[in-house]
């Protein structure tokens, strides 16, 4: 509908890449799961807008979010195919601690890959929206840390060509094309990369190829419909020793390993918007996903293959004038299959994914947002078998709860303060060991509760915010490498429970258009509360992080930023006794420069200017040691594009 629409690209407002939460007047439809202003939302919010996205250059989704508050980026390819986004510092498990959408499409995967950030063209999405803190009512299983919502362009007139290159032989190229005819918008993208990776046996290829149709089919009822489809391949270098990192971090160890995936989806939905203030949208889609990967170095192979079918109805009813409620209510409801083939002794595993959550959320607001209170409930049960020779079924429920406000201290000052409660249900792999074929029933529901709150004071040309969080979990999964019956390795459930403390500092501002700067800093302490291990700290969660970014416009079209990455010392994965040394702490600097005249925009970029050697995924085993992945040191690229 042309309204929806006009509200959506409304929530388009200035920012830098950097920025949090620039405006929070503007809209965004993750924190409450319609689109509803900012201001509203009981949770600090970060929105990185298309302006920024277009004027970092970056590569990949997560080079956008390297440097933003709360967020730690982990590559174990150097070349972002298979990064690990740490959301409230979760460490190892985060990937099953934060839950990554497209559009309100949940894409994590049902086991321990996490999300595929590669398949996520940067040119079709309009922005970012990053919710922190545990968001289970609305969104379920696995929404502990926060929720991170891409959002992607609505279909427009035109297009534009892009074609870049740089650092160890990348290429990448893209196009887009559309048509508005005004009640039926469509449009068609296509974008590949190829690049031999910074180390040996680093090189990836992909590409993508989507389509996106909507259609008014009255002024109140809307149909949408979206595919795309995705394939890569990546070498597979494997991780280092201290003494090989020393002679050379570009060697590769598994010099022959390499993975392949395709991922296809296709999802649509219908919109209904009545005169009394109710919505209804109905939702849904499929995926077929299959992943092949050849352990050369271990005379291995595997395969994993996973469909799923998704709905997604939700209906909004809104009322009132002065005193504004609004209630929200919904299911999401996934069912999947798939395999497993691991060869060997484990061979193939057919499995079988259910999951149905159903939720509600009422917020009630003052008609000119100087005051909201929100309160929810959820209710989701997983149901996963497993058959090799036998079946083996398992199923974990739970329910979750969330309040809070968001209050106008003064014309300028805004306090926000949330409860909720959490929920982490077993992933497939997780459940099943690839060593024994069985399947753990042992497993616990990872459950937590979580407190936060904020102060936030606006300028008329910067602003300033402080954020406070506390989540405390019960049985939280991890993977002990030493665990299961033949002490090769399993996961389980920590038998203490464990704290995450967060807090938050993050500012921006405007002080000429030469002088626009952004910062934030994290503290974050994530530990144990009993058992062997009490006051220890949890592996792969560094103390300290910031981030900050200077960013000038020089001349009408002429445009450049520096952005800085610090992230602290943190103990390596696996080394929850706090006994080895630790992931040495490191700091980043990236520059760009943009130039656009007219329909023609020219970015030359360099990451890690200064060239620094360091390394943010290590790992701690008792039958290798110590093991590290390198990140890339300098690299340059450029490029060009065309719209019309």
């Amino acid at each position: 509908m042309k309204l929806k629409h006009i509200l959506w690209l409304i929530a388009a407002m200035p920012a830098t890449a950097i920025a949090q939460t620039q405006d929070l007047g503007e809209l965004n439809v993750t924190a409450s799961r319609i689109a509803a202003p900012s201001i509203t939302s009981s949770r600090p919010v970060t929105v990185i807008d298309r302006q920024a996205i277009e004027a970092s250059h970056a590569a990949t989704v997560v080079d956008l979010l390297k440097g933003q508050g709360n967020i730690v980026v982990r590559d174990t390819s150097g070349v972002g195919a298979k990064s690990q986004v740490d959301l409230g510092g979760f460490g190892e498990s985060a990937a099953a601690n934060n839950v990554v959408l497209i559009d309100g499409r949940r894409i994590n995967n049902p086991d321990l890959s996490g999300t595929d950030w590669a398949q996520i063209p940067l040119d079709q999405i309009e922005r970012i929206e990053i919710v922190h803190g545990a968001n289970s009512v609305l969104y379920g299983n696995g929404a502990v840390g926060g929720v991170i919502n891409i959002i992607t362009k609505i279909p427009a007139s035109g297009g534009n060509i892009s074609l870049a290159g740089g650092s160890f032989g990348e290429f990448s190229g893209q196009s887009r094309i559309g048509a508005d005819a005004g009640k039926t918008r469509m449009e068609a993208n296509f974008s590949g990369l190829t690049s031999k990776g910074y180390r040996d046996n680093g090189f990836f290829d992909r590409f993508d190829g989507g389509a996106r149709a909507e259609a008014d089919l009255t002024d109140s009822l809307s149909l949408h419909l979206s595919g795309n489809h995705h394939r890569d391949r990546a070498g597979l270098p494997g991780a280092l020793s201290s003494a090989q990192m020393r002679a050379n971090r570009k060697q590769a160890t598994t010099p022959q390993n390499f993975s392949r995936t395709t991922d296809n989806y296709i999802d649509g939905g219908i919109n209904w918007l009545s005169d009394f203030g109710l919505e209804a949208d109905i939702a849904g889609g499929f995926r077929r996903r299959d992943v092949h990967s050849e352990f050369v170095s271990f005379a291995s192979i595997s395969d994993f293959v996973q469909r799923n079918a998704s709905l997604r109805p939700k209906l909004t009813f809104t009322v009132g004038s002065d005193i504004v409620s609004r209630i929200v209510a919904g299911a999401d409801i996934d069912r999947g299959n798939g395999s497993f083939n691991f060869g060997g002794a484990v061979g193939n595993t057919d499995f079988d994914h259910k999951r149905d959550g159903y939720y509600g959320e009422l917020t009630v607001s003052a008609a000119d947002n100087s005051w909201a209170v929100n309160g929810g409930l959820r209710s989701e049960r997983i149901r996963d078998s497993f058959t090799k020779g036998s079946i083996s079924a398992i199923a974990n429920q739970a329910t979750a709860w969330d309040v809070g406000a968001s209050l106008g201290l003064s014309e300028r000052l805004r306090l926000r303060l949330n409860a909720a409660s959490s929920m982490r249900f077993p992933l497939l792999d997780e459940r099943f060991s690839f060593f024994s074929g069985t399947v753990d029933t042992t497993l616990k529901t990872q459950t937590g509760r979580h407190y936060s709150t904020s102060l936030r004071y606006d300028m008329k040309s910067a602003w300033l915010e402080v954020s406070a969080s506390r989540a405390n979990l019960n049985h939280e999964i991890y993977y002990n490498p030493v665990g299961g019956a033949f002490g090769f390795g399993a996961n389980e459930n920590y038998g203490a429970k464990t704290r995450h403390d967060v807090i938050m500092l993050g500012g921006h501002w405007h002080a000429h258009d030469l002088l626009q700067f952004s910062a934030n800093y994290t503290y974050s302490k994530a530990s144990f509360r009993g058992g062997i291990s009490s006051g220890k700290t949890i592996p792969a969660v560094a103390r300290n992080r910031f981030g900050a970014e200077w960013k000038a416009d020089w001349m009408q079209g002429l445009s450049s930023s520096i952005k800085l990455t610090y992230v602290g010392a943190s103990f390596l994965i696996s080394d929850q006794a706090n006994a080895r040394p630790r992931l040495p702490a490191y700091l980043t600097a990236d520059a760009v420069i943009n130039y656009r005249w007219q329909n023609v925009e020219m970015f030359a970029r360099v990451d890690n200017l200064t060239g620094k050697k360091y390394s943010n995924y290590g790992v701690f085993s008792t039958f290798s040691g110590d093991s590290f992945y390198p990140a890339p040191t300098a690299s340059f690229h450029a490029g060009a594009s065309y719209s019309f």
